[in-house]
């Protein structure tokens, strides 16, 4: 069992021969890494990858794994809940290595046929096994875990963010509780491998009330070139 201090990564969209969003994901990187004690070397991408790439450092090594796209932009996802994955409060929204607890839970999600689990901590939705969870409500208000429920920092909403405020809808940090999902007007989730995916279902319950105004403004910001 390796440590969360063991390593620190990072998970990029690539397409065509571009990585979406590098300078994001180093930032990141270096963000994290510093927290964790882990120094990033430089490191040039590898040409010729498509699929989503993670990028783990450890041991001052870089290391490159691929996988497929397992799920794309503009789809609506089915999700469960599942208890959320606790460490530290000093690691709480790093990507450090020890993410097993995740893998296990996106296992799980895969054997019951879901497209994402909502992750869940004192009865609130803190963040999502492959993607942050956004709950639009029916006062135009745009809703995200407050820091430090556990969630993790997530570059995918941090690029929809100012195509949101210029929308029109204002941001607001708090605790996703039962009552807000359950009365939310739409919940679109956020990440590297979904683009902007509208949650439907969470544990074969309706979610939303069929609109996609946040969905198109997020998959606007981020641009026909993902897809």
């Amino acid at each position: 069992m390796q440590g969360p201090k063991s390593a620190v990564f990072t998970t990029v969209r690539a397409r065509g021969g571009h990585y979406f969003h590098l300078d994001f994901h180093r930032s990141r990187l270096r963000r994290h890494g510093e927290i964790l004690g882990i120094e990033i070397p430089d490191f040039t991408m590898p040409e010729g990858l498509e699929g989503l790439v993670r990028i783990t450092i450890s041991d001052n090594k870089v290391d490159f794994h691929t996988i497929p796209f397992y799920q794309e932009i503009h789809m609506e996802a089915e999700g469960i809940s599942r208890a959320a994955p606790r460490w530290t409060r000093k690691l709480t929204g790093l990507k450090h290595g020890d993410w097993d607890p995740y893998r296990q839970i996106s296992k799980d999600v895969m054997t019951n046929g879901a497209d994402v689990a909502l992750l869940i901590h004192e009865y609130c939705i803190v963040d999502g096994d492959r993607a942050m969870p956004v709950i639009l409500d029916h006062d135009g208000t745009v809703w995200v875990s407050e820091a430090g429920m556990g969630g993790v920092d997530s570059i995918t909403f941090e690029i929809c963010r100012p195509a949101i405020i210029a929308a029109g809808f204002i941001i607001n940090e708090g605790r996703l509780n039962e009552r807000l999902v359950a009365r939310a007007k739409e919940v679109v989730l956020l990440g590297t491998g979904m683009g902007a995916a509208r949650l439907t279902v969470l544990d074969d319950v309706d979610i939303g009330d069929g609109s996609t105004n946040l969905q198109r403004v997020c998959i606007s910001a981020l641009g026909d070139d993902w897809l």
